[in-house]
């Protein structure tokens, strides 16, 4: 009964880290909007929709706990750390006016990117805590294949913009 109590403080702290993170992210997306609407509207528009979707997901975290929807935040916050990770490397995929251009780190955009992979790892933990380690290989090769297909395709569209 105690380590079940215990067990369940744990998720509770678990659940709220996450939420504060996502907000933290949410916050930082919505802070530098209006620097990237400046630069072209689908960039400020990209910013708010991530905003929008992050403080939204971190809300509803703390009342919902289902596989789907913690993994719903992985795959979230694992496609918006791509995205970062190939506009540092290779260039702003596809469109705008600074499509193919490489974006430079700052501490602002390390420190937000940092708290989606917190997020990623602890709901990723979460959403596998019942499985067993087959199902646990199967969803961690599962979101590495997305990952690397997500990547490679906007790799290739950065590279595709930049000539």
């Amino acid at each position: 009964m105690r380590s079940s109590r215990h067990a369940s403080r744990a998720i509770v702290a678990a659940l709220r880290a996450s939420a504060s993170l996502s907000l933290l992210a949410a916050a930082v997306h919505l802070w530098v909007m209006p620097e990237h609407l400046e630069e072209w509207w689908g960039y400020g528009a990209f910013f708010l929709v991530c905003a929008l979707a992050q403080g939204m997901y971190a809300l509803a975290l703390l009342r919902r706990l289902s596989r789907p929807f913690l993994l719903l935040g992985v795959a979230g916050n694992l496609a918006v750390v791509i995205l970062w990770l190939v506009t540092r490397t290779t260039g702003i995929p596809l469109l705008g006016p600074h499509a193919g251009e490489i974006e430079g780190v700052g501490v602002l955009d390390l420190a937000c990117t940092l708290a989606e992979v917190c997020v990623i790892v602890v709901l990723g933990a979460l959403a596998t805590r019942d499985l067993p380690t087959e199902g646990r290989i199967q969803v961690v090769v599962v979101l590495a294949a997305s990952s690397l297909l997500f990547w490679h395709l906007l790799h290739l569209l950065a590279m595709s913009s930049s000539h």
